[in-house]
Parts: structure tokens; sequence; C-alpha cells
């Protein structure tokens, strides 16, 4: 009670300018799903270009189809693999991320093919 207002943590960069449904959405997606998603897969819209530079750039033709993950895959360093789905190269999505690091790829394909 001396008059000072409580400080709260700041939020978290990932729900900043987010609405409550839309973040639980992202939440939820998630936990239920262990792949990348694509924000406008989400309602989100489109992803802004990313500030830091991908560790690679890789032709589509050089990734594999991967059944379990219904995703084109590509051997990460870390032992893991780059991701996205066929549903984010149809969105226009173009990084393909490793759920195990913070390393992504920029994938080159034609969205015609």
């Amino acid at each position: 009670a001396r008059g000072t207002a409580e400080k709260r943590p700041p939020l978290c960069p990932l729900a900043r300018g987010l609405s409550l449904p839309s973040f639980l959405a992202l939440v939820a997606a998630a936990r239920n799903h262990r792949r990348t998603f694509c924000r406008s897969q989400l309602g989100f819209g489109p992803r802004r270009r990313a500030t830091m530079s991908a560790y690679d750039e890789v032709e589509i033709e050089d990734m594999e189809w991967s059944e379990e993950l219904g995703a084109y895959t590509y051997p990460c360093p870390c032992g893991d693999l780059f991701q996205i789905t066929l549903a984010d190269l149809r969105l226009g999505e173009e990084i393909a991320r490793c759920p195990s690091c913070s390393l992504f790829l920029t994938v080159v394909y034609n969205e015609e093919d």
C-alpha cells in the first residue's frame, strides 16, 4: 500500500499482439501436434520476414517426404529434422523449422508444382 503500482511480468513475445482465443489456439495446437504450424493456418495472417538469417536455403527436390510426419524433411545439424508440411507450402510458407533447436531453412519451390 505504498502507492506504487504492482509490477507485472512482461508478456511472452509470442503472446504480444494476440487475442486470448488466438493465443490459446496456438498453445493447444502445439500441444496436440508436435509440429510447426504456419501462422496463417491458425488465422494470424502472414508471417513477417524473420530478421535472423536462415541456416541454409534448400530446394524442395533435395528434401524427403515423411509419411509419418506428414511433412517434407531435411537433416538438421542438431540431429533432428527440419520440417515443413504440404499444407504450409500451399499457404505460401517457405520456412522449414527444426522442432529441437532454433535453426530454420528457407525452402525454395515453385508454387505451381
